[in-house]
């Protein structure tokens, strides 16, 4: 739903399900903090930034998430 701007090597992702998207990520080997129990930060996802290949492997986690989940 929304990627916040951030300054440091991390950023905070709003949204549709945070407990969901974290379960999926993680089942994958995505390493993600659930910020959903932290005030002002419902259903938000905290992702470091990583590697190229780390990267990678999250977004084509997220494309495959989208794909199969959100019809």
């Amino acid at each position: 739903e929304k990627i916040y701007p951030s300054d440091a090597n991390f950023f905070l992702a709003r949204v549709t399900d945070a407990g969901k998207i974290y379960h999926y990520l993680t089942d994958a080997g995505i390493i993600v903090r659930n910020r959903h129990s932290i005030s002002l930060c419902g259903n938000c996802l905290r992702i470091t930034v990583g590697t190229k290949e780390e990267d990678g492997k999250l977004m084509e986690a997220l494309r495959k998430y989208d794909s199969f989940y959100i019809q």
